[in-house]
């Protein structure tokens, strides 16, 4: 959940009534100026990458139950956040990534199959200035080679 107003002198009382022990979720209805004020602050679960950094930065810092002591200054304005949950997020279902699961099975084959075909092959190049070019240069005169 979080609470957005403008100025961090808002969000500062905010915090000092939250500590005093007001309701989070009525704070929110009231005075947030974002869309999820009408659900009393509350974002549902996000990971990372899903919020800007600083906000996220500071939700994950958070203990469950906790909210924020100081206001958290982002591009839209002073927050006031309150961590409700934690929970490990759950994989996406066999079904949404069938198809790159499939991509990268058949990717691994083919490169496997192509470095088997490769250690087994004898490779002959006729252009000498190619075949010069791929060598490893012979040490010069005088010079140790490892």
């Amino acid at each position: 959940r979080h609470i957005l107003v403008e100025t961090e002198e808002e969000a500062q009382w905010f915090c000092g009534e939250l500590d005093a022990g007001g309701n989070f979720e009525e704070i929110a209805k009231a005075k947030s100026k974002d869309g999820a004020a009408a659900q009393g602050g509350d974002l549902g679960y996000f990971g990372p990458g899903q919020m800007v950094p600083e906000f996220e930065q500071a939700a994950f810092a958070l203990d469950v139950g906790a909210h924020s002591k100081e206001p958290v200054k982002t591009q839209f304005g002073f927050h006031v956040i309150k961590v409700e949950d934690k929970r490990a997020q759950q994989p996406p279902a066999f079904e949404q990534v069938q198809n790159q699961f499939r991509s990268l099975v058949l990717r691994e084959s083919y490169f496997a199959a192509v470095a088997a075909l490769r250690e087994g092959a004898e490779i002959e190049i006729a252009d000498e200035g190619l075949k010069a070019a791929l060598e490893p240069a012979a040490p010069a005169q005088g010079e140790a080679a490892e």
